[in-house]
């Protein structure tokens, strides 16, 4: 893989990110890598104190919540390949309150999010393209969470 390129090529074809001239999608590139990772490795854990996105391009990656008097970690949201995540940290200052994890074998693009943060301040159209492609990822996500949340207490009810 040609990193710059592959990145390019991987943010062209991304809601909101796509529309975007040249320089915009370069600027956008230069906050972003690619990481891979094996089954069971860690991208965050609960109160990190982290702002990086991450979109999975190829593997599986799963969010998890310990929650309070239960002995393991319930996984609430399975993310797979064109999905976002981490976006609530970077939109909101706060320290990661989940965990994920790789359930296979992962290709991710990983934003550095005070570099993301910065181009977002640097130009005006990348700002308003990122804002919107996280803050609909944050809403689908915490949507989703949501209902996992009450199929799991319906559970153990």
């Amino acid at each position: 893989m040609n990193g710059g390129s592959d990145i390019v090529g991987i943010l062209r074809g991304m809601p909101f990110l796509g529309e975007l001239d040249d320089e915009a999608v370069s600027a956008v590139a230069s906050t972003a890598a690619l990481a891979s990772a094996a089954e069971g490795d860690v991208f965050y854990r609960e109160d990190e104190d982290s702002y990086d996105v991450y979109f999975v391009v190829s593997g599986i990656v799963a969010i998890w919540l310990e929650l309070p008097n239960y002995e393991r970690y319930s996984e609430l949201l399975t993310l797979r390949s064109g999905s976002l995540f981490g976006a609530l940290s970077f939109l909101d200052g706060a320290r990661r309150d989940m965990r994920t994890t790789a359930r296979e074998r992962s290709l991710v693009l990983r934003f550095d999010g005070p570099l993301l943060k910065a181009a977002c301040a640097s130009d005006q159209k990348v700002g308003r393209a990122v804002y919107q492609l996280l803050g609909a990822t944050a809403a689908r996500n915490a949507r989703d969470i949501s209902i996992e949340m009450r199929n799991l207490m319906a559970e153990r009810a």
